[in-house]
């Protein structure tokens, strides 16, 4: 693909309260921003509430740049969560219920290259149902991002995300999850053949990715970094991976790529 790629993220803009602070993320809109940096024509469509946070989402997103015309406002609050980090800075997050993020409707009608979405903006049967008809509606391919968090899954609703899929990215942690939920071996391939995946990226931390496409699995090292916080780190791979490999670049490329964005993010604390 020469031309700039066209991608739309759909799911959760929250803030991450970390160690009291508040920073700007949820996973769709830290890869929308991302994406947006990398060079790629990227928006969100998500909903946040009329609110102070909701104000506050709107300004970065007018400063980063971003289309804000499918982010909606809501009567329901502002996504948060609360991230706490272990000795190794690896995030436990904990949500506000029944948020604005539950309550995403939208018109969207657009002709992306690519949609994206994840798990946790499917908790709710207002945002499942919008997505699910997204799915039905647009001609295009397909990013999920499992992003597993607390109990907000069902193996039903992972089956249809992945079943809907041309590209996916999982955790190490997620793949054993999937596999056993699923009664999968541990290899990528077996996922990858039983949803009929063109590519599976399985991120591995300080052992970097393993990448699996059409019978072929390339892996690509971590790029060392001192570690204030990965949150966000998984979402900038998938936005420098998912750019270049719209833009017809090799496996490998891709996924060094990947690794490299996702090192910085994780040496500077905060999401985008």
């Amino acid at each position: 693909m020469t031309k700039v790629p066209v991608i739309v993220s759909f799911g959760e803009i929250l803030f991450d309260v970390i160690e009291g602070n508040p920073h700007l993320g949820g996973a769709p809109l830290n890869l929308a921003v991302q994406l947006k940096r990398q060079g790629a024509d990227a928006s969100i469509i998500s909903s946040v509430g009329r609110d102070p946070l909701g104000d506050a989402v709107f300004s970065a997103l007018e400063q980063y740049g971003m289309d804000t015309a499918y982010v909606h406002r809501s009567d329901y609050p502002t996504g948060t969560v609360t991230v706490t980090l272990d000795d190794a800075k690896v995030p436990c997050y904990k949500f506000l219920n029944d948020c604005a993020y539950d309550h995403i409707e939208t018109d969207y009608s657009g002709n992306p290259d690519l949609f994206c979405y994840g798990t946790l903006s499917q908790r709710s049967e207002v945002s499942r149902s919008t997505l699910h008809r997204l799915w039905d509606s647009l001609q295009t391919r397909f990013f999920y991002d499992v992003n597993l968090r607390q109990d907000f899954y069902s193996k039903e609703r992972i089956r249809e995300s992945l079943l809907h899929a041309d590209i996916v990215k999982i955790n190490d942690e997620e793949f054993r999850v999937l596999c056993q939920l699923f009664d999968l071996p541990s290899e990528p391939s077996a996922m990858t053949d039983r949803f009929g995946l063109d590519v599976l990226i399985l991120t591995m931390g300080p052992d970097g990715c393993r990448v699996s496409s059409k019978g072929r699995t390339v892996h690509s090292p971590a790029v060392p970094v001192k570690v204030v916080s990965t949150v966000g780190s998984g979402d900038a791979f998938s936005a420098a991976f998912l750019y270049h490999y719209l833009k017809g670049e090799d496996l490998p490329v891709c996924a060094d790529a990947g690794n490299a964005l996702a090192a910085k993010v994780a040496g500077q604390g905060g999401a985008i």
